[in-house]
């Protein structure tokens, strides 16, 4: 039960007493010490009632002497964190005690339980009680990102219980910031290099010790998902060589029962949560926006930032090999309409070759001597269209063969050119016939006036 005024954000304004006591009897002049909560290697957990206020605390003695130099530095960073916060899904530091031997941590009682006991009583929990934790839980990760204070310990044992607030089912508490880490710096200086946590709940770089962000946060959150809604961690071996080996390959077996009864939008979210690359993993926020947090069935399931962009990369990349080929598709047919390319099944024989051989045919045909023919008119039927394209209106021959696709009447007048770069009210009208009538006049060139 709170016993003090609620709101998320910044702890700016906020000052948490922290009182030097010469002897230890002092304390217990305030508070009435109950039952122990919980007792660690160097320090114990007890209940404890304010005999002013009578509001009911946990505090936390620590044992300064036993714990060591090392172990006393995590308890000051500690403080100094829960100093900093102030959020309604994050454990509660209302003053400090200290002495010469000890400290004293009076913190929020959360008289619910934890988490971690509510599982083993009843094995599994529902997508609804697992999307309430999982909701919570994320609240509070993001609040500390963007406090830069990485949790680093993240798992069912530091999830703590508080009476629900309204309708919620479950009001959890985050708790023990000893392994946490606040930030500083940007880029590679804002890594972490140090090997810590829980093994079945480490993300794999943080196994593989080559640096690790924030990051890692969610790998834990995806884990404690599976484990709320399966009753088993994803992943489970007799060694730890070997659960980290598992760990680093990230495969997540569906094969449990509730899955079948689970929306898929969970699936998706989870997947998202165990990427072994960090930089494709969600973040705290994009958790927070994914359609199974909001129940918005209609909103697609968003992607983390980087996979989007590779997505757009790809699109990027097929786009530019479909242009590249219509292109080439485009240069092939110019080349075609120019007479500069033969069109599929075109004889390869050069203009030149092409009379030749009608002239051998045609004197094998006939067996009456013609008058000869001037060379300059030989070229009315198989006249070569010029670069630019314009043809001589000609006769063309009586049916279609292999020197009809190099015949000029193939050229720009075909619709495969021309209606692309024409508007359709001035394409001209054209006939259904594949060769022109009698009456078509011919052009006269240069040599026929002579003549």
């Amino acid at each position: 039960m709170s016993q003090y005024p609620r709101k998320d954000g910044s702890a700016t304004g906020r000052t948490i007493p922290h009182t030097r006591i010469e002897d230890e009897r002092q304390i217990e002049d305030i508070y009435e010490f109950g039952e122990v909560l919980g007792k660690g290697s160097f320090g114990v957990v007890k209940e404890a009632t304010n005999k002013e206020t009578g509001c009911r605390w946990a505090i936390k003695a620590v044992n300064k002497e036993k714990a060591g130099t090392s172990a006393v530095k995590l308890l000051e960073r500690e403080v100094l964190i829960m100093k900093k916060i102030h959020h309604k899904h994050l454990i509660h530091l209302e003053e400090i005690y200290e002495t010469s031997k000890r400290m004293y941590l009076v913190m929020e009682l959360c008289d619910a339980g934890g988490i971690q006991k509510l599982l083993e009583k009843t094995t599994r929990f529902s997508e609804k009680e697992t999307w309430t934790v999982i909701n919570q839980l994320a609240h509070a990760v993001a609040y500390l990102h963007d406090s830069d204070i990485v949790h680093r310990d993240l798992k069912l044992e530091n999830i703590l219980l508080s009476q629900p607030v309204g309708t919620e089912l479950l009001n959890i508490k985050l708790t023990d910031f000893g392994l946490s880490y606040v930030k500083g710096g940007v880029g590679s200086d804002s890594m972490m290099q140090s090997v810590c946590g829980t093994p079945i709940y480490m993300a794999p770089e943080v196994i593989l010790d080559l640096g690790y962000s924030q990051q890692c946060d969610i790998w834990s959150i995806g884990v404690i998902m599976f484990t709320l809604l399966t009753g088993r961690p994803p992943f489970v071996a007799e060694t730890e060589e070997k659960l980290y080996e598992l760990i680093k390959k990230g495969e997540v077996d569906f094969s449990d029962p509730c899955w079948e009864t689970c929306h898929e939008s969970a699936k998706n979210l989870l997947l998202g949560m165990l990427k072994v690359d960090p930089a494709y993993r969600r973040t705290a926020k994009e958790i927070l926006n994914h359609p199974w947090i909001t129940g918005d069935s209609d909103a697609s399931e968003t992607s983390n930032v980087l996979e989007l962009m590779k997505m757009y990369s790809e699109e990027l990349r097929q786009g530019s090999e479909s242009q590249d080929g219509q292109e080439a598709n485009n240069n092939i047919n110019s080349e075609m309409e120019d007479g500069l390319a033969p069109s599929p099944g075109a004889s390869s024989e050069s203009p030149k070759e092409d009379v030749d051989r009608k002239q051998s045919n045609s004197a094998k045909a006939s067996s009456t001597p013609k008058r000869a023919v001037p060379s300059s008119n030989r070229k009315t039927s198989n006249q070569t269209p010029s670069r630019r394209g314009n043809t001589t209106n000609q006769m063309a021959p009586p049916s279609p063969n292999a020197r009809d696709a190099q015949s000029p009447s193939r050229s720009r007048d075909s619709p495969s050119s021309s209606s692309r770069s024409v508007p359709g009210y001035m394409q001209p009208t054209r006939s259904s016939g594949a060769t022109k009538g009698p009456g078509t006049p011919r052009v006269r060139k240069s040599s026929d006036k002579k003549r």
